[in-house]
């Protein structure tokens, strides 16, 4: 082991081979009691836990997302473990190309910890803010990928209730999307705003009541599209407010406006029915082969299968009629002469 290692607990960089933190003293090796698992880097730091580059013993990189509890009575606090480890479970036995395979679950010394696949990337929202509105295209062929892996977690029987470009990872050496953030960490988060009901600005209006559907999915997905199409983050604006996209950027087709429209009906009824109808109605309509007038001969050709014959040549014009004989002068026979 060469790399650094640091602090779960206080993120200070420790020797390789360190047992317990230089500075706090905590034990710097996670999960004693199993694989243990070592934290290399920062990734991203938040008030609930944070997200680490992580390895095992052999060297292998994984993505180590830790998640604190703010619970003070005892019996949230194991109802909420027990949610963690039973959704754990659950999505350990996910299997597709855009979800990051889990390896392993557990808790250790308050902090609970999911380990899966490394993604190295960024996510979609990192994308926007940086680049702006992105291209048609790049958004449909996105938009194709985000909807094979949410028909896949319906026919699971699993709503994902939390759609939004910071969900979305993009990998740099494939370009390949992964959905991350399956809601496995709002079983540990008391009291913060948008954790049960998804996120405000891309949450449709039932998941306000507490009811999350598959149509919730679809406008989820739909006010993502709309922000990386046009670049204007619904989390910055008035709830439920989406302009036509074609008055954003004139320059989308008024398929995929029409289609993202729809998308985020505020009637569940008035959606696509399910991500499937949405898939199909934001994939290019195909392009239209110009038509081709065959000639008679050639039509009926196609039709049966057989070459076409050459066309007959015209028959030779008949030869006009031979003029009449002239006709000779009358002959005069002289009259003879009177006696």
């Amino acid at each position: 082991m060469t790399q650094d290692t640091i602090c779960p607990a206080c993120h200070q960089t420790n020797l390789p081979r360190a047992r317990f933190c230089q500075q706090c003293g905590h034990d710097v090796i996670l999960n004693n009691a199993g694989p243990q698992y070592f934290l290399t880097r920062v990734l991203k730091a938040g008030g609930q836990g944070s997200v680490y580059q992580g390895r095992d013993e052999a060297g292998k990189i994984y993505a180590v997302k830790e998640m604190l509890d703010n619970f003070s009575d005892p019996k949230e606090r194991a109802s909420a473990v027990s949610r963690f480890q039973a959704e754990a479970e659950m999505l350990r036995r996910l299997t597709h190309p855009h979800i990051p395979r889990i390896y392993a679950s557990f808790d250790d010394e308050g902090r609970h910890y999911l380990v899966m696949d490394f993604i190295k990337g960024e996510d979609l929202e990192d994308i926007v803010a940086r680049e702006g509105p992105q291209p048609e295209d790049r958004v449909l062929a996105w938009a194709d990928e985000l909807c094979a892996v949410l028909e896949y977690m319906h026919g699971q029987g699993l709503i994902y209730r939390d759609m939004k470009p910071a969900n979305v990872m993009r990998e740099h050496t494939t370009g390949t999307l992964k959905l991350i953030d399956f809601g496995i960490a709002k079983a540990f988060q008391v009291n913060v705003r948008g954790t049960q009901i998804g996120t405000p600005g891309y949450a449709p209006p039932e998941q306000y009541q507490g009811l999350a559907t598959k149509q919730s999915d679809v406008y989820a997905l739909g006010a993502t599209l709309h922000h990386l199409l046009s670049g204007r983050d619904p989390q910055d604006e008035s709830p439920f407010s989406f302009p036509r996209l074609r008055a954003l950027v004139p320059a989308i087709s008024s398929r995929t406006d029409a289609a993202i429209a729809r998308a985020l009906e505020m009637r569940q009824e008035d959606r696509f029915q399910s991500i499937t109808e949405l898939r199909a109605a934001m994939r290019p309509a195909p392009a239209t082969a110009p038509q081709v007038i065959l000639p008679t001969s050639a039509a009926a050709a196609a039709a049966t299968g057989a070459p076409p014959q050459p066309a007959a040549a015209p028959a030779p014009k008949a030869a006009p009629p031979p003029a009449p004989a002239p006709i000779p002068p009358t002959a005069r026979i002289p009259t003879a002469a009177p006696p």
